[in-house]
C-alpha cells in the first residue's frame, strides 16, 4: 500500500485526528449515503441517523470487510463511488481513520 493520501480523505483523519469534514450544504450528512451505511451494515435507518461525519468506518461504526464489500457496490450503483479504491490507496492507518465524512466526500465527487 501507498502513503500517499486520495485528495478527497481528510489529512487530519488520515492522521488518526479527529476531523470533522463539511457535511452537505444543509450540515447533515446525504440522506443516500446514510441510507447506504444503513443497508450495508445491516442496521435500522435510525441507526445511521445518528453518525457524524467524524464517526470512523473501522473503530467506531466496527464494519468488517463483507460490510464494506457491500458498501462498495451500493455506492457504485447509487453515486458512482469507488470505495475499494479508495481503500487500496490507503496504508493501514489511513484505513483505520477513514470516516464517514470521508466517504461524504467520495460520494459528492
Amino acid at each position: 500500500m501507498t502513503d500517499s493520501q486520495p485528495s478527497f480523505v481528510h489529512p487530519a483523519s488520515a492522521s488518526g485526528l479527529p476531523s470533522v469534514p463539511p457535511a452537505g450544504p444543509s450540515g447533515a450528512l446525504d440522506a443516500g449515503l446514510l441510507a447506504a451505511l444503513a443497508e450495508a451494515a445491516d442496521a435500522l435507518p435510525e441507526w445511521a441517523e445518528s453518525l457524524a461525519p467524524a464517526d470512523r468506518l473501522d473503530g467506531d461504526l466496527a464494519l468488517d470487510e463483507s460490510e464494506f464489500a457491500v458498501l462498495d457496490v451500493l455506492l457504485r450503483e447509487r453515486f458512482g463511488a469507488d470505495l475499494a479504491g479508495l481503500r487500496a490507496g490507503l496504508d493501514v492507518a489511513g484505513l483505520a481513520a477513514l470516516t464517514v465524512g470521508d466517504l461524504a466526500e467520495l460520494v459528492r465527487r
